[in-house]
């Protein structure tokens, strides 16, 4: 009996790292089986949501791309920026962060493209109205003025005028397809062209006159937002150098003292002073940008 007592295998420091491991392997198994069920739940919703949202999107800015295609194009660019970035710097919160900006990246590329977007069919506008203020003292009809500017401009507010008149000729009525092109261009020169070409209908009136007028104080206004952009351009360029200048000095004093700058991404203090940079500069641009910001 003493002898059996005395094994080597039933000694504690034997056993117990044995089944430590064994617990410790086991709970990943179940963690991983866990995280596998919640993200094969989850997959389903997010990739639904993405397929509308970006198709919708991808629409309105008449461009015509495969949501899945770029999905699988976003889900690898994740995998490939997450893995390298785990790779280069070892730490598995700047992957994690690096993950969440790749999945953020299509919402920041559709806002470029809309902000672009909007941007031309702005500086568009004006040429519009005074093409359709031409065709109607010219003695042509408000849907053949239409059709003259929507062959004349070029894109972006041809293909809205061309989705107009479409809508028109398929049966849509005149206010339906105001509507419609409200919806696709919201804009505050939308707007009043809208609404200055439903009260001529309504109610009559000189519309040529009253569009000459209309796209007057459409180019004043984009002449008086140019100035202004001009004027608060060095209190933008000081944001971004404000902005940047942290970045930089971080990368910089990365390369020269690595050890000391490691511990900003591998301890909690390091992590609590990054959210409290962040936060901070978040505060700062937002600030500048309140103060270089005209209202209209």
């Amino acid at each position: 009996m003493s002898a059996a007592l005395s094994s080597p295998w039933l000694q504690p420091a034997t056993w117990q790292p044995t089944l430590m491991a064994a617990c410790i392997g086991v709970a990943a198994v179940c963690a991983t089986v866990l995280i596998g069920h919640q993200l094969g739940q989850a997959w389903p919703a997010y990739r639904r949501r993405f397929l509308h949202g970006v198709s919708r999107q991808l629409q309105r800015a008449h461009l015509y791309v495969d949501a899945s295609r770029l999905l699988a194009l976003n889900i690898g660019l994740a995998g490939a920026s997450t893995v390298a970035v785990l790779m280069v710097s070892g730490s598995p919160v700047l992957a994690g962060v690096c993950a969440l900006g790749c999945g953020f990246l299509p919402r920041l590329v559709l806002w470029w493209l809309r902000h672009r977007r909007s941007a031309a069919l702005r500086q568009q506008l004006p040429d519009i109205v005074m093409l359709l203020a031409g065709g109607l003292r010219a003695g042509m009809s408000l849907n053949q003025s239409l059709s003259q500017a929507a062959a004349e401009v070029p894109a972006p507010f041809r293909q809205e005028l061309e989705l107009m008149l479409r809508e028109q000729r398929l049966g849509a009525s005149f206010e339906a397809a105001l509507s419609g092109l409200e919806r696709r261009v919201p804009l505050e020169e939308t707007l009043l062209l809208c609404a200055a070409l439903r009260i001529s209908r309504h109610t009559g009136g000189h519309l040529a006159q009253t569009l000459e007028s209309l796209a007057d104080a459409l180019r004043r206004k984009i002449a008086i937002e140019g100035k202004i952009r001009s004027l608060t351009a060095q209190g933008r360029l000081q944001g971004w150098a404000m902005g940047l200048l942290p970045v930089v000095c971080a990368l910089a004093l990365a390369m020269i003292e690595p050890e000391a700058m490691a511990m900003l991404v591998t301890t909690p203090l390091g992590w609590a002073t990054c959210m409290v940079l962040l936060l901070m500069q978040a505060l700062g641009l937002h600030g500048l940008r309140r103060i270089v910001s005209i209202d209209p």
